[in-house]
């Protein structure tokens, strides 16, 4: 009886490690084996924030890119890993092991997406570039720009010009109005950087009108040593109550309406963006303005000059009066 119970022990114990060296087997080759069903591409997989790893494991398994989902769940947890995967859009690539893609969750190397908003774009090109951006969660479509600036918890404030031109990177699913936060927030925080340290003869009033100033320097001007010196005549003028009469402004002020080339009957158009027409500075802003338009906003270089035309290769003559700038602009513009 001894030796019969003895030998049940024994088979049952064989039958153990066998299942156990079985299971350990496909643990193993589970681990090993290539996640990704198409072998020639590879496939995105998104790790939302607060998503389980058994959530997880099943949604790679409705991609075909996992086969045991339960074992994937089994593996994270012996491994400790669980609270460590770092939520984003990873690229499964060929040849990648579940062993592989949980280090990568670990150390969250994520896919990251690229959103730039351009220097010089108003507020209509960044919501257009928004909006046709597939890898943004739209939520501000055919909403007005109050309704937006409500949205993103700025209500009553006018949207131009208060984003910071920049390469915003994102992972996954990201709002578009997570992105206009971000935009707003820099260039509020450059801006109010820029304002402390200015120069105390700027003589602007608050840091919005040294953002619409920087505005118009952006338009006028790509060269960044001519940008003090076009914000020294902009604020000369300003001083002297001379009318601006910025072509950028004009144009920006005739919108849709803008021909392509600025005509005399457009000089007339009475729009409160028209600097031939208003003294003072427009409105808003008319564009966003880089750090290096703030900053030239903020520090002008004074010199005699109260005029300037662009010479036709990007940068400008500048004139001391109406005299010299008639010579320029016969030499420059009507010789062409």
């Amino acid at each position: 009886m001894k030796i019969a119970k003895k030998k049940f022990y024994i088979i049952l114990a064989i039958l153990l490690m066998i299942i156990l060296g079985w299971f350990g087997f496909r643990f193993w080759s589970f681990l090993e084996t290539p996640l990704v069903a198409h072998k020639d591409a590879p496939v995105n997989f998104l790790f939302s924030q607060g998503t389980s790893v058994k959530k997880a494991a099943y949604s790679l398994q409705e991609q075909k890119l996992l086969k045991h989902p339960m074992i994937f769940v089994l593996f994270v947890r012996l491994s400790g890993a669980e609270y460590k995967l770092k939520a984003g859009e990873y690229v499964v690539t060929p040849g990648m092991t579940a062993r592989k893609l949980v280090q990568k969750m670990i150390k969250g190397d994520v896919l990251h997406h690229a959103f730039t908003l351009v220097e010089g774009w108003n507020f209509h090109q960044v919501i257009k570039a928004l909006n046709d951006n597939q890898y943004i969660t739209h939520t501000i479509k055919n909403l007005s720009p109050a309704a937006i600036m409500e949205k993103i918890g700025h209500e009553g404030e006018l949207p131009e010009g208060r984003f910071a031109p920049d390469t915003y990177l994102f992972s996954g699913n990201v709002l578009d109005t997570d992105i206009l936060i971000n935009a707003y927030q820099f260039m509020h925080k450059q801006l109010q950087k820029a304002w402390d340290n200015r120069d105390k003869e700027t003589l602007y009033h608050c840091p919005y009108e040294a953002l619409i100033v920087a505005s118009l320097i952006e338009k006028e001007t790509a060269i960044a040593e001519e940008k003090p010196m076009i914000a020294g005549v902009i604020l000369s003028r300003l001083k002297n109550g001379m009318l601006l009469q910025v072509d950028p402004t004009l144009i920006y002020g005739l919108g849709s309406k803008f021909s392509g080339k600025l005509t005399r009957a457009d000089l007339q158009k009475n729009t409160p963006y028209n600097t031939y027409r208003n003294k003072g500075l427009p409105p808003t802003p008319i564009a966003m303005p880089g750090n290096d338009s703030i900053e030239a906003a903020m520090h002008p270089i004074f010199g005699t000059a109260l005029y300037y035309v662009s010479k036709g290769d990007g940068r400008h003559e500048f004139s001391d009066s109406l005299k010299e700038q008639n010579k320029a602009v016969k030499k420059y513009i009507l010789h062409k």
